[in-house]
């Protein structure tokens, strides 16, 4: 195939005119790339300036929220100074729900057993919180008793565990003196449960406190509802078990523990208490004690399952005749407590 023929050259001005012309066309072509070129200068060096602003106000962002995250290190790292200055457990305890009465070995005992209650509480909640925390000893525990004192006295009494409420007052008061952050509050005379609202309510309080590491809860189940539950941080929360927890409780993501060197276990329901005539009930007790031990026949009129359990929650003092206790002391001497009087027989 044969080459294409080369365009004809554009012919040669001959005249002056004609070269004036041309002249005239390149200016003119001269001056319109000039013009474009100087539009393309104004219109990147306004990208130029906004590109600048932009980047100036990145950079402020940048630094602000450099100084936020500096800032908020810095708050972090003194909170965290502050939650490991002072860390502390809290055990909350209803003694006047049932299975949470303490042991007859700290009741019977006066102050002695308060003092013996507050080392052995000290060094079970230590024991509890070891496996999950590696400085449990030396976070500081916080332990808050609630009973209603003169209730539990008159309960005490008819079961001829300890003689007046001196006894007992004589135990919360070594109880709290012999560790400085353990508290016995007598709630007094009042509704029933209101040592349990108390536990409620110091738990939902401390729940919040960021210097709480762990709470140990013994309570009646039936004041501690799902709800309240389901809207505290669980993996706090021990609950102790005395009596079988409803399902609603175990379901919950919380730990359970037993505390059986504390509260005394929860009569089996294979072995009820033998009965004597007209329902009533026959227990057969016995209890060491510095003259060599005594053992006790207790003859209690029959009563419901919710008056039983609501004898230490109230003061009530019209019951006190209605036990016949006779005791066989080491020295073969019997003794007839009718609740009012007390009678000895050589």
């Amino acid at each position: 195939m044969a080459d294409a023929p080369a365009p004809a050259a554009p012919p040669v001005p001959t005249t002056y005119r004609e070269r004036l012309a041309q002249f005239r066309i390149l200016e003119e072509k001269r001056f319109e790339l000039i013009e474009e070129l100087l539009e393309k200068l104004e219109k990147t060096e306004a990208k130029l300036a906004q590109t600048e602003l932009d980047l100036n106000s990145e950079q402020n962002v940048r630094r602000t929220l450099q100084a936020e995250v500096v800032e908020a290190k810095e708050r972090e790292s003194a909170m965290a100074q502050r939650q490991a200055r002072r860390p502390f457990a809290l055990v909350l305890i209803d003694a006047d729900a049932d299975g949470f009465l303490f042991q007859d070995k700290y009741l019977t005992r006066k102050a002695q057993g308060g003092e013996a209650l507050a080392d052995e509480l000290l060094i079970r909640t230590r024991e509890h919180l070891r496996p999950q925390y590696e400085d449990a000893d030396s976070i500081d525990i916080l332990v808050r008793v609630y009973a209603n004192l003169e209730g539990m006295a008159n309960y005490l009494v008819r079961q001829d565990k300890v003689r007046n409420l001196g006894a007992l007052r004589a135990f919360s008061t070594g109880f709290c003196g012999r560790i400085a952050n353990f508290d016995f509050v007598d709630i007094g005379v009042g509704k029933e449960g209101s040592s349990g609202r108390k536990v409620r309510e110091n738990l939902s309080f401390y729940s919040s406190s960021t210097h709480l590491r762990h709470v140990i809860v013994a309570c009646s189940p039936a004041d501690l509802p799902a709800s309240l539950l389901s809207n505290l941080p669980l993996e706090k929360v021990t609950l102790v078990e005395s009596i079988p927890l409803p399902d609603s409780l175990t379901t919950l993501p919380l730990k359970v523990t037993k505390l059986g060197t504390i509260f005394p276990p929860p009569p089996s329901p294979k072995s009820p208490r033998p009965r004597g005539r007209n329902g009533a009930q026959l227990q057969l007790m016995q209890q060491e004690d510095a003259e060599g031990g005594a053992t006790w026949l207790v003859i209690n009129p029959e009563r419901s399952k919710s008056q039983g359990g609501a004898l230490r929650r109230r003061n009530a003092s019209e019951d006190e005749n209605s036990s016949l206790s006779i005791s066989f002391g080491p020295d073969n001497t019997v003794s007839v407590d009718s609740g009012r009087r007390r009678r000895l027989i050589g």
